[in-house]
Parts: C-alpha cells; sequence; structure tokens
C-alpha cells in the first residue's frame, strides 16, 4: 500500500477539510479527493462521510485512523534502522493551547527546524479534550495541554511547565463584572467562573485576539496567560486587576507508540 494515502488519511482526519488538507500536504485538492477514494477502494470501506460542514470519519474510518499511524510509525522506524539511526526526518503532528501556538512555540519549532532541516512540524491550537483525542486516535504524535491537573486514561502525561494566568483590564474600566473569557473548555477560564462569588456577565469566544482586544478597548476583563497581555501590559494600554492560580503545562504522547527520531527531537525541544 503507497503510505502517502494514509498520511492523506491523517490528515483528513484531523482537518476534517478536503481543502485544508490539499494545502497542508501541497495537493490539489482533486489529488486528494483521489486519494481517499483509492484508499477506500484498497480498504473496501467508506472512511469519510462527505457533509456539507466538511468530512466525518465513520466507524470504519476511526478504525483506520489508529492503524494507519501505527503503519507509518513502523515505516519510520525501518527508514531509522535502515539509515543507522542517524537520519531525524519525518513529519510532526502536535497540537497546543493557542498561547502556546502564538507565544511559545514558534521559536522552539524554528529551532528544530535550523537543527534538523528534513523535520515538517504540523502545529494546531486544539483544547484538552480535542488534543487527547488526537494522541488517542493517532491523529497527532504529541500534545500540550494546560489543565490544574490531567487525568488521561491511556495516555502518558508529563508536567513540564507551569504558565501564569493574569485578570487584566483597561485603565479606567468602567463594567468591572462584565468579562471576556475563551470558549469553554478552557481550564483556566473554567476554573475563574467556578469561583467567582455570583454570576456575571460573560462573553465567550474562541481566540485570544478577539477577548484582549474587547479588554484593551475598555468593554470588561479578560483572562489570559501573562505571555499573551505581556505586550499591553507593558504598553500601559492594559493592567494587572489580580494574579491567578498557575496552571500547569502538560505534555501528552501515547506509551504505545514508539516515537521516531523525529517525535523524539521535536518533544526534546519543546518540553
Amino acid at each position: 500500500m503507497d503510505t502517502r494515502l494514509l498520511r492523506t488519511l491523517l490528515v483528513l482526519a484531523r482537518t476534517g477539510s478536503f481543502t485544508a488538507t490539499a494545502a497542508e500536504l501541497h495537493l490539489v485538492q482533486s489529488t486528494v479527493t483521489s486519494q481517499v477514494k483509492a484508499l477506500e477502494r484498497h480498504l473496501g470501506a467508506r472512511l469519510f462521510d462527505r457533509l456539507p460542514s466538511g468530512a466525518r470519519l465513520t466507524e470504519a474510518g476511526r478504525q483506520a485512523v489508529e492503524h494507519a499511524r501505527e503503519v507509518l510509525t513502523a515505516e519510520q522506524r525501518l527508514r531509522d534502522a535502515v539509515r543507522g539511526g542517524t537520519a531525524v526526518e519525518g513529519d510532526v503532528r502536535v497540537a497546543a493551547p493557542e498561547s502556546m501556538c502564538a507565544y511559545r512555540l514558534p521559536q522552539r519549532i524554528a529551532d528544530v527546524a535550523l537543527r534538523f532541516p528534513g523535520i515538517t512540524v504540523h502545529l494546531s491550537p486544539a483544547g484538552t479534550r480535542q488534543a487527547l483525542a488526537g494522541v488517542r486516535n493517532g491523529t497527532l504524535d504529541l500534545a500540550l495541554v494546560l489543565e490544574d491537573s490531567l487525568v488521561a486514561p491511556g495516555l502518558r502525561a508529563t508536567a513540564v511547565g507551569v504558565e501564569p494566568i493574569e485578570l487584566v483590564a483597561a485603565p479606567g474600566t468602567v463594567a468591572d463584572e462584565r468579562y471576556f473569557l475563551l470558549e469553554e473548555g478552557c481550564s483556566y477560564c473554567d476554573r475563574f467562573v467556578r469561583e467567582l462569588p455570583a454570576t456575571p456577565s460573560i462573553t465567550r469566544f474562541g481566540s485570544i485576539e478577539a477577548v484582549r482586544s474587547c479588554a484593551v478597548a475598555g468593554l470588561g476583563r479578560t483572562v489570559l496567560p501573562r505571555v499573551a497581555v505581556a505586550e499591553q501590559l507593558d504598553a500601559g494600554t492594559l493592567q494587572r486587576v489580580r494574579e491567578l492560580p498557575d496552571t500547569t503545562l502538560f505534555l501528552v504522547t501515547d506509551p504505545r507508540r514508539t516515537p521516531s527520531a523525529a517525535v523524539r527531537a521535536v518533544t526534546e525541544a519543546i518540553s
């Protein structure tokens, strides 16, 4: 079997979009469609439901994804063995919170690219639930998640650091009881809401930029990692209302899979 078909399967399973898959793999969309159809013919099962909202894995597709990752891992181990373990190359798929993707990881990934030009890191933002599911089903090689504590049955979760969290607002903000927070599932925002003595006005957004912009505009307060508001604090467009408890950064991997040399190199760089 052409393992390129399996790589396309994994990317489409992760993105849910033929267009995004084509862009990531540097293919035209018709080629992605042809590859998926070829794989479905080879396996004798429909792997994706084509819906208006995107491509969604069928039960057969979920089984295929799990085993495809094992096949590709074995292929990488074979390459490493044949080359005496000296070649560090291949695709590494990583998910992390948006703040990590935007502020912490780019330089570390750039450093990996300089040391190992043969490694291609595919970095995507994801919440804890999505990240754990990706590691568990094999569409991700590893993930970083921010949680106070983490229970991930079947996975290995290692605390690798802490992230300071801040409650901030623009100087002179009047709406002290109005909050702009990240979507539910953001551990530090959800914890903050649980600890509020009353039920305030809360608006949820899917991006750091959106909640931070609302706070800078003086519309209310927000809760974000310090790294995401450091520039605004220095400039005086935001000010610290109070520090909140740090949240722990966990590195999550699947102990059932033997990491390739490329995955080991990326893990070392980002943890």
